[in-house]
């Protein structure tokens, strides 16, 4: 029987016409691994199965490499055209660093799976994108999480970071910005900030707020203890949903 056969079935609910947070449901940061197994593919995230790509662990054999040294990466840049759905869009590079994507960019934070096709949109508004292979060890994600959850907000407002797992990933980790990406095997917090300077609000536009695409959004909280367990409004664990202002 698999480990998540007994949990609960959750539905993906339809966020509000606005930039405002869907409601949140506390406990689902628990549940990521199983939600990015089994989406649920009603109402307003009935369209993300277009971009989906299977975020389990597929490769029972992997063990996280040896840390090595880090590595960034350049890319060129391809642009930034929205594409409507149904219609597919490729990539050059794996992960892209930019390009064609989703009109619609999502809410900062973790997901339980974001699709390549929206998080490049938050590239293009200057964000950082941590993406981890599906197999690392637990402990890498909470450092991963960790890390971006204690980045200070500067003049522009709360630090814009999406972080989820990214099947096939040639690293353990990898942050991502807007035609760069910084890849490794272990989180090494210098190297980390060293890139985020660097890069970080360097791109094709600087926009601060968060999008409306929220299917399998976890919020920007998990893994802080809010004492009483239960999440606010924004910082919360949700479902979302994506509400399209032109063709999603």
């Amino acid at each position: 029987m698999s480990r998540f056969s007994s949990l609960p079935v959750f539905v993906l609910a339809l966020a509000a016409c606005s930039n405002a947070a869907p409601t949140p449901t506390p406990g689902l940061c628990d549940q990521r691994v199983a939600l990015a197994n089994t989406p649920q593919w009603t109402d307003a995230c009935a369209n993300a199965q277009v971009d989906w790509a299977d975020a389990r662990c597929l490769d029972t054999a992997w063990q996280l490499p040896a840390c090595g040294t880090l590595t960034e990466l350049d890319g060129a840049d391809f642009g930034g055209q929205h594409i409507p759905l149904p219609t597919p869009i490729t990539y050059t590079d794996d992960p892209p660093m930019s390009g064609p994507h989703r009109a619609e960019w999502p809410f900062w934070g973790e997901y339980a799976f974001l699709p390549k096709q929206r998080w490049i949109h938050g590239l293009e508004h200057g964000a950082v994108t941590i993406l981890y292979n599906p197999c690392v060890p637990e402990s890498l994600v909470e450092t991963l999480r960790t890390w971006a959850q204690s980045v200070p907000p500067d003049d522009a407002g709360a630090f814009r970071w999406l972080l989820t797992p990214y099947p096939g990933l040639d690293s353990a980790f990898s942050l991502v910005t807007w035609r760069h990406r910084l890849k490794g095997n272990c989180f090494d917090a210098a190297a980390a900030e060293q890139f985020r300077q660097a890069h970080y609000r360097h791109a094709a536009e600087d926009v601060p707020y968060d999008g409306t695409y929220a299917c399998v959004w976890l919020g920007r909280s998990c893994g802080i203890a809010t004492g009483s367990g239960d999440a606010d409004a924004v910082d919360g664990t949700t479902m979302g949903g994506l509400v399209s202002r032109d063709g999603q």
